[in-house]
């Protein structure tokens, strides 16, 4: 009779109580947090790091690499700079490569993988600016000539119209860029909503079965 008393004493308590739901509701935490919104997260912070790198280098192109301190020109190279968002790009690609392997625990995708696209973009880039400033380099040689060979030295800023064609393939080095990540970035949105399922289903009847 004394157990019995004992264990109805128990069971009445309130602190005992309390303390008991307290330890069951801190045992099994629930995340209103999904794939898709962590997903987010580390695209967003990604390319936020980027922006930050992108604004350095263009204060650097401008102030350093400018060989000139016309103020039109300085604005200009910051406004074609601008046009051109090349790291956020490559920091979006290289975030999938980083949500497949820690959210959909993809172990293939390791850091070779995930760099690779962001390099072949960027480089792709680079080197197409490289070639079009070469062709102009070469283009503004002066032909030797023995009646006038004054200012050979002199530096020509290039014209909107010499630039046309670094422009015009930069921004074709872009939209593929764009293309890509938007169709990657599609189907891991797929891929995280069927695990996202599959995890919402498996919790359900892991929780029916307990309470089987």
């Amino acid at each position: 009779e004394d157990t019995a008393s004992a264990e109805h004493g128990e069971a009445d308590d309130p602190l005992l109580q309390d303390s008991t739901t307290r330890d069951n509701t801190t045992a099994a935490p629930v995340s209103d947090k999904t794939l898709a919104s962590t997903g987010a997260g580390i695209t967003i912070a990604m390319v936020a790091v980027a922006l930050g790198f992108a604004c350095c280098e263009n204060l650097m192109y401008i102030f350093v690499y400018t060989p000139t301190s016309s103020l039109g020109i300085e604005l200009s190279t910051l406004l074609l700079r601008s046009l051109f968002p090349v790291h956020p790009l490559c920091a979006a690609i290289q975030s999938i490569g980083v949500c497949r392997r820690d959210l959909e625990g993809d172990r293939s995708c390791q850091l070779g993988r995930i760099l690779f696209p962001a390099i072949l973009l960027h480089g792709s880039f680079d080197f197409a600016l490289m070639v079009m400033g070469l062709f102009y380099a070469i283009s503004q040689i002066p032909i030797e000539d023995d009646d006038n060979n004054n200012n050979n030295d002199a530096y020509n800023s290039p014209s909107l119209v010499d630039q046309l064609p670094s422009l015009v393939v930069g921004f074709g080095i872009m939209v593929l860029g764009i293309v890509y990540y938007v169709i990657q970035s599609k189907q891991q949105s797929n891929r995280l909503r069927d695990l996202e399922s599959a995890r919402r289903d498996g919790s359900v009847m892991s929780a029916s079965a307990r309470l089987i």
